[in-house]
């Protein structure tokens, strides 16, 4: 055993040895991009050879021992369409760059400014002509005391329910931070608050929907508010008040006023009186 124990130690002495003086002159040999699996096409493998800064060509002249993979990584942290970015050298000089795609919940339009989209963790990523992405849209005005990312936790139960999702069109801010959600039924908008208790509101609206909505019309409201607590308010479409109908005192026929003081109401006096009221009778 002592004897085998020399001898373990001794080749793995010399092999690290080897190891070591070979990868101090053993240059790198390719690029290898593995892309994690995305719901969108937001980024492809020629953007994030891109974004790395690395050129595949002249890569087999650089040194294995003198790559700086700390640097690639921060590289491609910093860019705005790649979530996590991890990179490392195979046995064989590969250097491999596995990436997880931005996954944007939110396209932002903010006022005076480009437009860009969000991801959930409040990460902003450039919007660009060459793609599209059907999510949902952030309008209003954001700033340090009602920013975008506030609205996570409505997008995100957004993305995660169907209904919620085929429902909302369009997330709106307004400038005191109330929010306003344009649904893809026409014809109103939810006053939905702030982003407390979303799971609440999306349940009394789905009661609104399927209880009230039916029975007074699709039209028949402008706005419908969920933003007080086991409440669904609502405001008619048409303000104007119907005609109030006040109660009307019958008028008695039947009598005759003969002058100020005096009121006949038997009939043979008032037909005396007509009489001589008339000399042709």
């Amino acid at each position: 055993m002592c004897v085998l124990t020399i001898v373990m130690v001794a080749y793995f002495a010399f092999a690290l040895t080897v190891t070591a003086r070979m990868s101090r002159t053993e240059c790198l040999s390719r690029l290898e991009v593995r892309l994690a699996p995305s719901k969108t096409d937001f980024i492809e493998k020629a953007d994030i050879v891109h974004e790395s800064g690395l050129d595949p060509d002249s890569l087999k002249s650089v040194l294995r021992s003198g790559f700086d993979l700390y640097g690639l990584e921060k590289r491609l942290a910093a860019s705005d369409k790649i979530q996590d970015a991890n990179a490392s050298i195979l046995s064989d000089g590969t250097v491999l760059i596995e990436v997880t795609p931005m996954e944007p919940v939110a396209r932002v339009f903010e006022y005076g400014q480009p437009s860009y989209y969000i991801n959930a963790g409040g990460k902003r990523i450039s919007a660009e002509l060459r793609y599209h992405l059907d999510v949902p849209v952030l309008v209003g005005r954001f700033d340090s005391i009602h920013p975008a990312s506030r609205l996570l936790p409505l997008l995100d139960y957004i993305a995660n329910h169907p209904e919620a999702s085929a429902l909302v069109a369009t997330v709106t801010q307004e400038a005191d931070g109330n929010i306003i959600l344009i649904p893809n039924i026409v014809g109103h908008v939810i006053n939905f608050g702030d982003t407390t208790m979303v799971t609440d509101k999306f349940q009394r609206l789905r009661t609104f929907y399927r209880h009230v909505a039916p029975v007074k019309g699709w039209n028949a409201y402008d706005t419908v508010a969920v933003r007080w607590r086991g409440q669904v308010v609502a405001t008619r479409r048409n303000k104007a008040m119907p005609p109030v109908e006040l109660p009307t005192v019958e008028e008695q026929t039947g009598s005759l006023d003969i002058d100020d003081n005096e009121t006949i109401t038997d009939p043979d006096e008032i037909e005396r009186a007509v009489d001589s009221s008339n000399p042709s009778h």
